[in-house]
C-alpha cells in the first residue's frame, strides 16, 4: 500500500501534552480539578495517537487508530485533547463525533468545553474558543469546528467529509448488515483519519474487532492473527473440557501474543489493574457480602409450578424442552402475579384437558404465593442490607435487567428506607444561607429565578436534613452561611464543601439543555418552584425505569436522565438510584457513590462489566474518602439466579486477555466442572502471555 499522507500537524502545536503538570496545576480552583497521574497517562496517549495519526516523531502515518482503554480511564478526556489538536492547529480541520445517544453527546459538548479554558492557558499555539463546538446538524461544518451528532447521523445520507472522524463507543455496531456498521463504512472514505473509541475489557467480541480494524484502514494481512486467537477462544467456550488444560493454555497465549503483535501498530489500549500508580485516584474495590435466604420448598414450587402451567398454557406439552421460567420469577414477585393474572384471565388453552390443568396450577399458585408473602426474599435482603448502608451516609445504585424488576425494587426500598424528617432551623433561615451562599460564591446569576428555584429545592425536608448531619454542632442560623461553606459534604475526608458541591451542581444543571428546562419548568409550576423531576427533595429513593401507575412519585423516566444524573453525582437528593441497563454505559455515578448492587445479572460479562464502570473512575467517591469501592452480586441460593451469579463472577474475575471476547452464556447449560476448567486455562495462559511480553499500551513518541 502507497503511504498515507500525513495531515501537517507539527509536533510543537501539541507540546502542551508533555507538561501535564502545568495543566493538572492549572485546573485547581475549577469544577473539574485534575488528578496527576492519570492526566499524564491520558496526556501520553493522546501524543502517541496524533503521532501515529500525522506520522511524526518518527510514525509512520496511520489511516486510523482504535483507543480500547478500561472502562473509566478517560477515553473521551484523550480523544477530546487530540480533536482540539487537529482542529485548531495552524491550518484549521474539521473534527466530526459521532456519539451513541443524545445523553453521550451532551456529555462530548460539556467534555471539549471543559478544556477551553485550560488549554487558552496551556497551548498558546492553538486557537481555542468553546464556539467551535458544534452540537448537532450544521448547514456547513467550517474548517476549525468540532462538530458532535448522534450515530444515526452517519446514515442520514449526510456526507461525513472531515479531516478526523471520531466514533464513540464503535462496538455498537455490531454485525457486518447494522445500519451503523453499513453507514461507517460508507462513510470512512470522507474522512482522512478516523478514531474510534470502545471500552475493555469484555465490551467487544473479537469478530466486531475485526469490523473496527477494517473500519480504520487495518490491511487484511493484519486480520489472521486476531482470527485465529477468536478461533482458539470459541474452542475453548465450546469444545471438549477433557482436553489437557496446560496444553489449550500454551495455545491461547501464543494466539493471543501473535494477535498483540499484528494490531501493536493501530490498537492503543490500557487497564486499570496494569496502572499501578493510577489505582489510588479509581480506588479499590472489594465484594460486598449481601446474604440472602437459600429459596424454600414452597419458593421452589412456586416456580416449578409455573413453568408447569406456562408450557401447557403454550402448547408445548409439560415434556418440552423449551425454557419457560421467566428469571424474573427468581428475582421478585411482582412480574409472578401479572403473569398469572394474565393466564387466568386471557390465556386459558381452548383444549379442554389443557385448559384444566392450567386452572387447577394456578390453584394450587394461588395458596402458594399467599404463603410466601407480599415480599420476595431476595428484595427483602438487599433492602434490609441498602438500609443500613445509607443509615451510614452512603449513596447507593442498584442494577436491574428489566423494567419490572426494577419497578418491584424500588417500591420496596422505598417502603423500607426512611423517609425525610422536619431538620432544625426554619425555611426561611435556609434560604438566607444560602442565597448569601450561592451569590459570595458566583456573582453572574443573569437567571434569578432558576437560582431562586434551585434555592427553594436546596430547602426541602430531605436537603435541609442531609446537610443538617454533615454540619458541626453549635451550628445555627447566625453561622449557617459560613458553616456550609467551610464544611465537607457527607465525609470530613471529602475534598469538596457543601457550598462548592451545590455550586458545581447548579452549574450542571444550568448548562443541561434538558436540565435547564427542568428548572425552568420547577420555576413556572402552579405549585410552587419546589419540584425537580426525579427529586423533589422529599424521596430518598429513585427508579429510573417506567413508573408504576399511582406511585409516579418515586420514578423518572429514562429518555432524559440528566437531571438525576447531575444530581446523585452531587452529595444531595435520593441516596438510592435503582437503573436499568439503560444507564450501564456512558455515564458517571461516581462523584458521591461507591456501593453498587447488581440485583438483576443480564447474562453478559460485558454489560456487568460496564456496570461496575459507572463507579470505578478517575476521582471516585471511593479514591476520595480512602474506602473501596463494594460491588454486590446478590443471589438467590438454590434458584437459577444464584447460578447465574456464580458463572458470571467466575468469567468477570478470571478472564483479561487481548480485548476481551468472552461470551455470553446460557446459564442451563454452563457446567460447573467445564467452568473449573476454564478458568484454569485462562490463568495459565495469562502467565504465559505476561512471561513473552506484548502490550498495547501507549507509547512515548520519538523526540522531532
Amino acid at each position: 500500500m502507497p503511504p498515507i499522507e500525513s495531515l501537517g500537524l507539527s509536533a510543537q502545536q501539541w507540546q502542551f501534552l508533555s507538561a501535564p503538570d502545568r495543566y493538572v496545576e492549572a485546573s485547581k480552583g475549577t469544577d473539574r480539578s485534575l488528578v496527576l497521574e492519570s492526566t499524564r497517562r491520558q496526556f501520553l496517549t493522546a501524543r502517541d495517537i496524533l503521532s501515529r495519526l500525522n506520522g511524526t516523531g518518527g510514525e509512520e502515518a496511520r489511516r486510523g487508530i482504535l483507543l480500547a482503554d478500561d472502562v473509566g480511564l478517560g477515553k473521551t478526556t484523550v480523544a477530546a485533547l487530540v480533536a482540539w489538536v487537529v482542529a485548531t492547529a495552524g491550518a484549521k480541520r474539521k473534527v466530526r463525533i459521532l456519539a451513541p445517544n443524545a445523553v453521550m453527546m451532551r456529555r462530548w459538548v460539556e467534555e471539549l468545553r471543559s478544556h477551553v479554558e485550560l488549554l487558552q492557558s496551556c497551548a498558546k499555539h492553538l486557537d481555542i474558543d468553546d464556539r467551535r463546538v458544534k452540537a448537532g446538524r450544521v448547514g456547513r461544518l467550517n474548517p476549525g469546528s468540532i462538530q458532535v451528532v448522534k450515530h444515526s447521523y452517519a446514515a442520514s445520507g449526510e456526507v461525513l467529509n472531515c479531516d478526523l472522524l471520531i466514533v464513540d463507543e464503535a462496538h455498537r455496531a455490531k454485525g457486518e448488515g447494522t445500519a451503523f456498521s453499513t453507514a461507517l463504512k460508507r462513510q470512512k472514505k470522507h474522512a482522512r483519519r478516523v478514531l474510534i473509541l470502545t471500552a475493555t475489557p469484555f465490551s467487544i467480541r473479537l469478530d466486531e474487532l475485526l469490523l473496527m480494524l477494517t473500519l480504520i484502514g487495518v490491511d487484511a494481512v493484519h486480520h489472521g492473527p486476531v482470527r485465529a486467537f477468536s478461533n482458539t477462544l470459541d474452542s475453548l467456550y465450546s469444545g471438549n473440557t477433557a482436553r489437557s488444560h496446560k496444553v489449550m493454555a500454551e495455545r491461547l497465549s501464543t494466539k493471543a501474543k501473535a494477535a498483540v503483535d499484528a494490531i501493536s501498530s493501530f490498537v492503543v489500549r490500557h487497564g486499570i489493574d496494569d496502572l499501578p500508580d493510577e489505582k489510588a485516584s479509581f480506588g479499590g474495590q472489594e465484594d460486598w457480602s449481601i446474604k440472602v435466604p437459600t429459596a424454600s420448598q414452597v419458593e421452589l414450587e412456586l416456580m416449578i409450578r409455573m413453568d408447569r402451567v406456562l408450557r401447557v398454557a403454550n402448547d408445548d406439552g409439560p415434556g418440552s424442552s423449551k425454557a419457560t421460567n421467566d428469571p424474573r420469577f427468581h428475582v421478585g414477585w411482582r412480574h409472578f402475579d401479572t403473569v398469572a393474572v394474565r393466564l387466568a384471565t386471557e390465556s386459558l388453552p381452548s383444549a379442554e384437558p389443557a385448559r384444566a390443568v392450567v386452572e387447577n396450577q394456578l390453584n394450587f399458585l394461588k395458596v402458594l404465593r399467599h404463603k410466601v408473602g407480599s415480599c420476595h426474599s431476595k428484595m427483602a435482603a438487599v433492602g434490609d442490607e441498602v438500609k443500613r448502608t445509607i443509615e451510614q451516609g452512603e449513596k447507593v445504585v442498584l442494577f436491574c435487567h428489566h423494567h419490572a424488576t426494577a419497578q418491584e425494587l424500588t417500591a420496596h426500598l422505598a417502603a423500607v428506607v426512611p423517609g425525610a424528617t422536619t431538620p432544625p432551623l426554619s425555611v426561611r433561615e435556609w434560604k438566607a444561607a444560602w442565597r448569601e451562599v450561592l451569590t459570595q460564591l458566583d456573582h453572574d446569576y443573569h437567571e434569578q429565578q432558576l437560582c431562586d428555584t434551585f434555592v427553594q429545592w436546596l430547602c426541602s425536608d430531605l436537603i435541609r436534613e442531609q446537610t443538617w448531619t454533615w454540619l458541626p454542632e453549635g451550628t445555627s442560623s447566625d453561622n449557617l452561611a459560613g458553616a456550609l461553606r467551610e464544611t465537607m459534604a457527607r465525609d470530613p475526608a471529602n475534598h469538596e464543601s457543601i457550598a462548592t458541591a451545590a455550586k458545581r451542581l447548579y452549574h450542571a444543571l444550568l448548562n443541561s439543555k434538558s436540565s435547564r428546562a427542568v428548572l425552568k419548568t420547577a420555576a413556572e409550576g402552579e405549585a410552587g418552584p419546589t419540584v425537580l423531576p426525579g427529586a423533589n427533595g422529599t424521596a430518598r429513593v429513585l427508579g429510573v425505569c417506567e413508573p408504576i401507575l399511582g406511585e409516579e412519585s418515586l420514578f423518572i423516566h429514562n429518555q432524559q436522565p440528566d437531571t438525576v444524573i447531575s444530581i446523585f453525582n452531587s452529595p444531595f437528593g435520593p441516596d438510592v438510584l435503582v437503573v436499568t441497563d439503560k444507564l450501564s454505559e456512558g455515564i458517571d455515578l461516581h462523584r458521591y457513590c461507591r456501593h453498587l448492587v447488581h440485583y438483576e445479572l443480564d447474562p453478559s460479562p460485558i454489560r456487568t462489566v460496564q456496570r461496575n464502570g459507572r463507579l470505578r473512575r478517575v476521582n471516585s467517591w471511593a479514591a476520595a474518602t480512602r474506602q473501596p469501592i463494594l460491588y454486590a452480586y446478590p443471589a438467590f441460593r438454590g434458584t437459577r439466579d444464584h447460578r447465574l451469579v456464580q458463572v458470571m463472577k467466575k468469567r468477570i474475575d478470571s478472564f483479561s486477555l487481548l480485548l476481551g471476547g468472552v461470551q455470553d452464556f446460557d446459564v442451563e447449560e454452563t457446567g460447573s466442572s467445564d467452568e473449573r476448567w476454564r478458568n484454569d486455562v485462562i490463568a495459565l495462559a495469562k502467565e504465559h502471555l505476561a512471561t513473552a511480553g506484548g502490550q498495547l499500551r501507549a507509547r512515548e513518541p520519538e523526540a522531532v
